[in-house]
């Protein structure tokens, strides 16, 4: 286990998120190597991030997210809850909407259409 330094009794940001990520790149069976080729970058500033000893800034972050499939709140919430998962339904109607994001609106259409069903639904008991 990895021990990190406090302040104040808390981690520091930069090893929670460091934390996070190292998490997120198991979780997808890459190695710093791999993580670090995606993202164009070295495996020595993965493992730095990873460490917390580097600052990750947000364009970085946001590479990050993209390509181990996490939310960004997933890197900067405090309880590290996923939206979603890969592999999951969600994550693939993620796919579909980047692969096409002309339908995003007509999607949103329906899925307020549900929303004010449901809740007409539940106005009515």
């Amino acid at each position: 286990m990895i021990k990190t330094a406090t302040e104040n009794g808390k981690v520091p940001v930069s090893a929670g998120l460091g934390n996070r990520i190292r998490t997120a790149r198991r979780d997808a069976g890459m190695s710093q190597g791999q993580l670090a080729t995606a993202l164009n970058t070295t495996q020595s500033a993965i493992s730095l991030y990873e460490a917390g000893q580097r600052s990750v800034g947000i364009d970085m972050l946001l590479s990050v997210a993209r390509i181990l499939n996490r939310p960004l709140h997933y890197f900067l919430g405090e309880d590290g809850d996923m939206l979603y998962v890969k592999d999951s339904e969600i994550a693939e109607l993620i796919a579909e909407l980047e692969r096409h994001p002309e339908d995003l609106p007509e999607l949103l259409e329906y899925w307020n259409f549900l929303r004010w069903r449901r809740a007409s639904q539940n106005g009515a008991r």
